[in-house]
C-alpha cells in the first residue's frame, strides 16, 4: 500500500494522474494516508534541501534562506490540495458541513448518518452537525439533489429544506430541484410530506411516481402523479432528457448545470420545442451531441456560446 500510495503521490505532483488514479489517491487518503502523506512530504523536503546544497553551497544558503521558504510553500501547497482531497466536498463552518458540486459536474456525498446524496451540478448541501442531540437530521439545499435516505432504528426524521419548502421524510428516495423561483419534487421511493413556510395548510403527502411543483411566492402547488425517474430527473441515470421543452427552456437548463452563457438573435430557434436525450457527460461532450441533433452549431469564446444554424 505504501509503494502504491508513493507511486500515485509521485504522479500527483508530476500533475499526470488519470481520472482512475485520482479516485484511488483520494480513497487512500481517506483510509489513513495521512502518515504516509507526511513521510513522502518529510522526504521532499529533505530532497529540496539536499539539492539546494549541491546547487549554491549551504553557506549560502545559510545567508540567503529563499529556498526554503519557497519549499515551504511548495509542501503546504501540497497540503492543502491533500485537504481537499480527503474532505473534497465540504467546509466547516460553525454548526455546519457543507457539500457542494461545480459546474458540469455530480458527486456522490455520504451524510454522518449513512443517507446518501447525489448533489447535481451547481449545487450545494449544508448539514447541521448537532444532529444527534437535536433529534432532527436537517439538510439545506441550494440547486439539485438526489436524496436516498437511510433509516435508523429510532426512526429520527430527516427534513430537507430548500428556500420556503420543507420536505419531512424518514426513510425514502426523492429528487429536490431548486434553480428557479418553483421547487420540483420527485418522490421515487417511500412517503413524502412537503410543507409550505408560512401557511397554514396541512402537509402534501406524496406517494411513489408523484411530481410535485411548488412556487412559494404565489402559494401555488401541482401535484402530478405516475411519473418515472427518467422523466423527472433524468440525470441521475446519467442522462440530460429534454422533453417537450423549448430551446429556450433547455439553455437555461444548460447555464445552470454548465455555467456558460447561451447567445441567440433566433427567435423561431429558441421557440422551437424539443424532444431529446443525451449524455449527462462534459460540456465539449453534450455540446457536440446538441449540434448534431439539432442541427446547429456553438460558437464559444471565453464562457459565451453563440447559437448558429447549419448553412
Amino acid at each position: 500500500m505504501k509503494k502504491k500510495f508513493a507511486d500515485l503521490f509521485k504522479k500527483y505532483k508530476e500533475n499526470t494522474l488519470s481520472r482512475r488514479e485520482y479516485d484511488e489517491f483520494l480513497e487512500i487518503l481517506g483510509q489513513g494516508g495521512l502518515s504516509d502523506l507526511d513521510r513522502l512530504l518529510d522526504k521532499t523536503w529533505k530532497e529540496l534541501a539536499a539539492t539546494s546544497d549541491r546547487q549554491s553551497g549551504s553557506s549560502r544558503i545559510k545567508a540567503n534562506p529563499a529556498w526554503k521558504y519557497a519549499a515551504a510553500a511548495s509542501i503546504l501547497g501540497v497540503l492543502a490540495v491533500a485537504a481537499w482531497l480527503i474532505m473534497p466536498f465540504w467546509t466547516e463552518p460553525s454548526d455546519l458541513l457543507t457539500y457542494s458540486a461545480p459546474f458540469g459536474e455530480v458527486r456522490e456525498v455520504s451524510l454522518p448518518d449513512g443517507s446518501l446524496v447525489s448533489l447535481n451540478a451547481n449545487s450545494e448541501i449544508s448539514w447541521h452537525k448537532d444532529w444527534k442531540s437535536s433529534g432532527q437530521r436537517t439538510v439545506l439545499l441550494k440547486g439539485e439533489a438526489f436524496f436516498d435516505i437511510e433509516s435508523l432504528p429510532d426512526q429520527m426524521p430527516f427534513v430537507v429544506e430548500t428556500g420556503e419548502v420543507t420536505l419531512k421524510v424518514i426513510g425514502t428516495s426523492f429528487n429536490v430541484n431548486h434553480r428557479t423561483e418553483t421547487v420540483e419534487i420527485y418522490l421515487d421511493e417511500g412517503l413524502l410530506n412537503v410543507h409550505l413556510k408560512g401557511t397554514e395548510s396541512d402537509a402534501i403527502e406524496m406517494v411513489p411516481g408523484d411530481r410535485l411543483h411548488v412556487n412559494p411566492a404565489k402559494k401555488e402547488v401541482d401535484l402530478v402523479p405516475n411519473h418515472t425517474l427518467i422523466q423527472a430527473a433524468s440525470w441521475k441515470k446519467g442522462v440530460l432528457n429534454f422533453r417537450d421543452q423549448t430551446l429556450a427552456e433547455v439553455l437555461v437548463k444548460l447555464t445552470q448545470i454548465y455555467g456558460k452563457e447561451f447567445v441567440s438573435t433566433d427567435s423561431s430557434l429558441l421557440a422551437k420545442e424539443l424532444y431529446v436525450g443525451v449524455p449527462y457527460a462534459d460540456w465539449e461532450t453534450v455540446r457536440q451531441a446538441l449540434e448534431l441533433s439539432l442541427n446547429i452549431r456553438f460558437n464559444e469564446k471565453d464562457h459565451y456560446v453563440k447559437l448558429e444554424l447549419n448553412p
